[in-house]
């Protein structure tokens, strides 16, 4: 008689689960790996290679707060139990298997599979460059692949380390939704994304990107949006101020 042996992932001492992300070349993506809750204060890395094999890529035991090491930042949420790795500059040769890892110590170390594809999306710009004068309004527009088609859509805005500092979002196809100044819409037919912030001053100077999200809290962010204000905010300060005396 055959007796055949099926393994799978979770019968690995330390797996918790396997995740699967899809980057882009020249982009990056946002990895969320939960934790239990038991190990808050322990040490947490991520790595490539097999797992019993496995290649530090970035290690830390700050909490709370973004650490880098190359391409890659991670930031340990102890309130929720997640630590989140972004990887940036994305080419084809980062595909491959990593690990989340929580350092257990004495114990076999907990762990969660990572397959990373990065693959070129020729339907999208890498990377545009947007100017607007202070007062007037930015547009942007970015293409998405197929396959995100019908997913959630996103803009966010850099700051540091953290490359989904300020993110606006939006869910249904055709319909425009609003945060603060940044107003998004998602021609899903089209499969593009515009984005319009209004009333721009020398603040909205920054790097933006527009990017997917999967249903896991995954992030791709595909085409990075630099945006230039030039001029001066005073005359909006002088606009304002007509208002008030306006309504006097």
């Amino acid at each position: 008689m055959k007796i055949i042996w099926t393994f799978t992932l979770l019968m690995i001492p330390g797996v918790l689960s396997s995740i699967s992300v899809t980057g882009y070349s020249g982009g990056g993506v946002r990895i969320r790996c939960r934790y239990d809750r038991k190990y808050t204060e322990n040490a947490k890395y991520f790595c490539r290679g097999q797992w019993s094999k496995c290649t530090d890529l970035i290690r830390t035991k700050t909490k709370n707060e973004w650490v880098d090491s190359g391409r890659f930042s991670l930031y340990d949420d102890t309130t929720a139990a997640v630590f989140t790795v972004t990887i940036r500059d994305l080419s084809e040769w980062d595909s491959g298997t990593y690990y989340c890892g929580t350092d257990i110590y004495a114990k076999i170390d907990s762990y969660t599979e990572v397959n990373l594809k990065v693959i070129t999306a020729d339907c999208c710009e890498k990377s545009i460059s947007l100017s607007a004068a202070a007062g007037g309004s930015v547009n942007i527009s970015c293409k998405y692949p197929q396959s995100h088609r019908t997913g959630v859509k996103f803009v966010c805005r850099r700051s540091g380390s953290d490359l989904c500092a300020e993110e606006t979002s939006v869910k249904e196809s055709r319909r425009w939704t609003a945060a603060g100044q940044i107003q998004l819409y998602d021609d899903r037919q089209q499969r593009l994304l515009t984005g319009s912030i209004s009333h721009v001053t020398r603040q909205h100077s920054a790097e933006y990107w527009c990017g997917v999200q999967s249903g896991e809290g995954h992030k791709s962010f595909i085409t990075r949006v630099l945006i230039s204000v030039t001029g001066t905010d005073d005359f909006l300060t002088h606009i304002n101020q007509n208002v008030i005396n306006n309504h006097s």
